[in-house]
């Protein structure tokens, strides 16, 4: 076991925070194009040209990007309608259980994004309005999956404090 104090845990948690911040400073982004686009539209009945483009691509970017921040935290949603009711070595096991399938779910989807990455910039393939290329955004989603199925893994070996953890403590 690894203990919360690890180099590989100290990494993790600057890159997840890193990511977080990155999926934070696109909503930023977001929301401003968001609030220009019905400005004009409403004010100018000049719609911006691209915003649907825009706001697909950074959707994609801050769900990728924040699940692992999210997972190395703890503050996924859980379910615990029965999970409480378990002892804590049965709970524990159920934990790692969830981590390891999460991880080869999360795998798979970065590993088949970077295949699909390099197909799609072979077509050269575009979107529609503002033709950007799609094989970047592949790209980002299989870094934040592939992030995020590092937390899962290291979740298995690490007992990290879980955000509920947290709230508990400080009631």
């Amino acid at each position: 076991m690894l203990s919360k104090d690890h180099a590989l845990v100290r990494v993790t948690d600057k890159a997840t925070t890193a990511s977080a911040i990155l999926a934070g400073v696109v909503l930023l982004g977001l929301m401003l194009l968001t609030a220009a686009d019905v400005g004009s539209r409403y004010f100018l009945n000049a719609p911006l040209n691209g915003v649907v483009d825009l706001t697909r691509f950074s959707v994609l970017i801050m769900t990728f990007l924040g699940f692992a921040y999210c997972g190395f935290r703890g503050a996924n949603v859980v379910i615990e309608l029965l999970f409480n009711q378990l002892g804590p070595r049965v709970q524990t096991g159920l934990k790692r259980l969830a981590n390891a399938l999460g991880c080869l779910l999360f795998s798979v989807i970065a590993w088949r994004s970077v295949v699909q990455s390099v197909d799609v910039r072979e077509f050269n393939e575009t979107s529609q309005l503002l033709t950007i290329p799609y094989w970047p955004f592949y790209v980002l989603l299989a870094f934040g999956a592939a992030l995020f199925a590092w937390v899962l893994l290291l979740r298995i070996f690490v007992e990290l404090p879980e955000e509920n953890d947290v709230q508990e403590d400080e009631s």
